[in-house]
């Protein structure tokens, strides 16, 4: 993790020396994004598979909620803060953004708990191991219909936004409009993470997921017959509501589930197939609706969670789930 940030303060520290500089390129621009993006995904998994180690198996569901909390409430304050450094200057908000790691690369050096558990073994080959997480995932059946079914849910949910927009759009609402009721339902996600640590604790795994599946999936028809643009918002802020509930019940049980030495690995294998869903899924929504239209998508994407909905009802490992507290790692 601290490597990660040191490579993204460079990158993102070399834009406003470009700047003061007078060279400035797209070519600079494209190997920054991509650079940073790198680091973000290895960075983003090591904090995922270090947190069994800096939480106790009870507070885990509180702290991934916490951490989504600071992720939405990020995506809601970003945006207008973005503006205003840019208004000051367009290297602002760069400096910013290369400020803010070294200052997570100061708050790391602060942690003085071990990130993993004794080693006995030396690190093998990268494939190897790749092979080794991939294969053990593979044979647990409940966090193997649990990848699948995140990755499904993602596939149908990555154009959720795209097809808001389109509706607003309909209803004749000007891109300010839009921009509201987005922001409504980053709003609904962030009740969501707030929420979910208590649903956690008083629902099984089971019925929690069961119960996800079932509410995101009867919330899909609302958009077909919504009317105006207050009700788009409220649907949408209550369909973000029950997707970050499954986002924090989902990711607590199965980090408890999966042994220290195999967090890196489970999590970035499952990571992968979350990962590509979204774009594939953006892009399919898409061509939908401009081949069918916005209703026929929003039906065929009802259609798709019902039967994710059911597959998740009937799922034995699913309904037999013990509670978050008995979980043993595998």
């Amino acid at each position: 993790m601290i490597l990660c940030d040191v490579g993204r303060a460079f990158c993102m520290g070399s834009i406003p020396i470009a700047f003061a500089l007078g060279y400035r390129t797209m070519v600079q621009l494209y190997l920054v994004a991509l650079i940073e993006a790198t680091f973000a995904v290895f960075f983003d998994f090591s904090t995922r598979a270090s947190l069994p180690r800096i939480v106790t198996k009870e507070q885990l569901p509180t702290a991934v909620a916490q951490s989504q909390s600071i992720t939405y409430t990020s995506l809601l304050l970003g945006p207008p803060l973005s503006g205003a450094l840019y208004s000051v200057g367009r290297a602002f908000p760069f400096l910013a953004d290369a400020v803010s790691y070294v200052v997570s690369v100061i708050s790391l050096l602060f942690i003085k708990t071990p990130f993993q558990e004794e080693r006995s073994a030396a690190p093998g080959k990268l494939w190897v191991e790749v092979k080794e997480g991939f294969v053990w995932l593979w044979q647990h059946p409940l966090l193997r219909f649990m990848t699948l079914l995140v990755g499904g849910l993602n596939l149908t949910v990555a154009g959720i936004d795209l097809i808001v927009v389109v509706l607003a759009q309909h209803l004749g609402a000007s891109s300010f409009t839009i921009g509201l009721v987005i922001a409504a339902g980053s709003i609904g996600g962030l009740a969501g993470a707030f929420v979910a640590p208590f649903i956690q604790k008083r629902l099984s795994y089971g019925q929690a997921m069961i119960s996800v599946c079932w509410a995101t999936a009867l919330l899909w028809p609302l958009f077909a017959i919504a009317r105006n643009l207050a009700v788009i918002g409220i649907i949408f802020a209550a369909y973000l509501i029950w997707g970050r509930i499954m986002s924090v019940v989902n990711f607590s049980y199965r980090t408890a589930l999966t042994p220290n030495r195999m967090q890196g690995r489970v999590i970035g294998i499952s990571g992968l197939v979350v990962r590509i869903c979204p774009p594939l899924g953006s892009a399919l929504t898409g061509i939908l609706i401009q081949s069918a239209g916005v209703v026929p998508t929003i039906l065929i994407i009802t259609g798709c969670r019902v039967a994710l909905a059911i597959a998740t009802t009937l799922n034995s490992h699913v309904r037999n789930a013990p509670p978050i507290t008995e979980v043993q790692a595998v």
